[in-house]
């Protein structure tokens, strides 16, 4: 695990990456009309912040994105490994219809070829970016 600062400063890159990269890229519509749509996926994150009214931790940037979106109070993972979470909640489907229980297996081989979050955005006409690890071992969608 990255000491706080460095893990800090790596967040940040990361998400000033694929804020400068998305466009907002609605099919027909106007960039004033289209919906933006930025979804963070952190593991381990814990809510460890200031939105989540955490005293010691000091979140000032994560709290006012946080104060201007969808904050979720009452999440869980599907999984306790990282992959098989991800894939979960980017399929929309429980572990046990994906299959996936570990980090070597590639999902699409065990599950099926379900579609994902971030295809159901690129056939709406929306241009998407994945930063980090999004599926591992294979392809982000």
């Amino acid at each position: 695990m990255l000491p706080p600062s460095r893990g800090l400063l790596w967040f940040g890159l990361v998400l000033g990456s694929v804020c400068a990269s998305l466009e907002s890229a609605a099919p027909g519509n106007s960039a004033a009309d289209a919906l933006n749509v930025l979804l963070i996926i952190v593991d381990d994150l814990r809510p460890s912040l200031g939105c989540y009214r955490d005293k010691l931790i000091r979140s000032p940037n994560i709290d006012q994105l946080a104060s201007h979106s969808l904050l979720f109070q009452n999440a869980f993972a599907q999984q306790a490994v990282c992959a098989p979470s991800r894939v979960s909640f980017l399929t929309g489907r429980r572990p046990d219809t994906t299959r996936l229980y570990d980090f070597s297996s590639y999902w699409r081989v065990h599950a099926g070829n379900f579609s994902t979050i971030p295809q159901y955005f690129k056939e709406n006409g929306y241009v998407t970016l994945s930063v980090g690890k999004v599926f591992h071992p294979g392809t982000a969608c």
